[in-house]
């Protein structure tokens, strides 16, 4: 089960050990340690697993360290594996670019277009929905452009021909009453929003194609991608930032979490996004 998270034997051991004990200072481990795999390796042993949060230092003096229960190691095997899905799908996406660079020394010149000014990144950005198949996923990110995408019918139609839009809208627009009207107009029309964290601008079609700024503070250039491996690595960081997304909806011109199940009340609902977002 902890073979995810790159743990050793030994480790593995001495966690197990403390499972079937109280909370134990490190000069008792080191006595009981004649007979176990970790003898002489407490210390570096269990500086590790607590890196790992499998074990808990207790505070007081001397120091006490605590196995973690096993069904509370669920969330950070999660973790463990959503990293490890990402830097597999990265150096899938590097081997492929590695192996396409070998076959085709020089066929590459199409797959990254530098473009500049606001008309030609417009036009891509609608190129790039005129392309998807059957989804469309965007990074909604500052600094915000003039026009926004909404303006354009080309989401609106796309939309009625059963395109799936996802947008994770970047949570510093949350106390912009611009940026709530977005959310409230995508809702509208049909897009699955989350609100998060949102590393850079981004607009990704299953064409592949994607479209991306050259740097995140400059609006005025941008490249637009049809390499399937550094589309397949946009399309992976996507999904890790999606699932750590909030769904929201707007109400009255405030955020509100979606309701499912026990949902919060409507007081709460109102608040608990605004923390999400790490508003004061």
């Amino acid at each position: 089960m902890l073979r995810i998270l790159g743990v050793t034997a030994a480790e593995q051991a001495l966690y197990e050990w403390l499972l079937e004990r109280p909370a134990l200072p490190l000069e008792t481990l080191d006595r009981s340690a004649a007979d176990q795999p970790w003898r002489g390796q407490a210390r570096p042993l269990l500086a590790r697993l607590e890196e790992l949060g499998l074990v808990l230092r207790l505070p007081g003096a001397p120091a006490r360290f605590q196995a973690v229960a096993p069904d509370e190691v669920s969330e950070v095997l999660t973790l463990a594996g959503e990293r490890a899905l990402y830097r597999a799908r990265a150096r899938r996406a590097r081997l492929a670019a590695v192996f396409r660079a070998g076959r085709h020394p020089h066929g590459t010149e199409g797959l990254v277009e530098i473009l500049h000014g606001k008309r030609a990144i417009k036009q891509a950005f609608i190129d790039v929905q005129l392309s998807a198949r059957h989804e469309v996923r965007v990074f909604d990110a500052p600094p915000y452009v003039d026009v926004p995408p909404l303006d354009e019918p080309v989401e609106l139609e796309l939309l009625r021909q059963g395109i799936h839009y996802r947008v994770l809208y970047d949570r510093r627009g949350l106390d912009d009453p611009g940026r709530l009207a977005d959310f409230a107009e995508g809702l509208s029309v049909g897009e699955e929003i989350r609100v998060s964290t949102v590393p850079i601008k981004l607009v990704l079609s299953d064409h592949p194609l994607a479209l991306l700024p050259i740097h995140p503070e400059n609006v005025e250039s941008a490249m637009l991608v049809r390499d399937p491996a550094l589309i397949e690595m946009l399309g992976a960081l996507f999904e890790i930032t999606w699932e750590q997304g909030v769904p929201l909806r707007v109400r009255d011109g405030h955020p509100q979490l979606v309701e499912v199940g026990d949902a919060p009340s409507p007081a709460e609902g109102e608040l608990l996004p605004l923390l999400a977002a790490g508003l004061t």
